[in-house]
């Protein structure tokens, strides 16, 4: 079976910047963001893909699926990502985090792995939600992440001109 160095999963090829003064390194701030997944769910998992991608697996964009399970992956590229959100739940007080693609990029995230009949949620979308805890401080390390992988968070700005 292959590490995850073998699989080329978070390499650290795709750390274009090197970390702010008093922030996580790059592979640190990868398993942060992974571990505070596996706070929530312990068969949740947050990596970098081969390719360069942001992927997450679990039960990721709960608000779509009933059927939803642990063999698909949605993933996004750091250079698509809008804006990181927290949000939170008043019901179940399991917080989470979404990220949104920019408006050149609609629908940049897409979800990769085995097709189930039971689940006719569409294989793009918007935006990835992913419950997390500690949730603001995980937005924040995403979005240092993003900006070490050369990536700029906006935030949303309205202007007409």
């Amino acid at each position: 079976m292959l590490t995850r160095a073998e699989a080329g999963i978070d390499s650290d090829a795709f750390a274009k910047r090197p970390p702010l003064p008093g922030q996580l390194g790059y592979l640190a701030t990868i398993r942060f963001i992974d571990d505070g997944m596996k706070y929530i769910d312990p068969f949740a998992e947050f990596f970098i893909s081969h390719d360069g991608e942001m992927c997450f697996r679990g039960l990721i964009n709960r608000q779509l699926p009933y059927f939803e399970n642990y063999q698909n992956y949605w993933c996004i590229n750091p250079a698509f990502v809008n804006n990181v959100e927290e949000l939170t739940n008043d019901m179940t007080s399991v917080n989470s985090v979404r990220l949104w693609c920019i408006l050149e990029a609609p629908q940049c995230a897409r979800r990769t792995g085995f097709w189930n009949f039971l689940d006719e949620t569409p294989w793009i979308s918007n935006s990835i939600s992913a419950e997390t805890r500690p949730a603001r401080e995980q937005r924040a390390a995403l979005e240092h992440l993003i900006y070490l992988m050369g990536g700029n968070v906006r935030t949303a700005q309205v202007s007409f001109q």
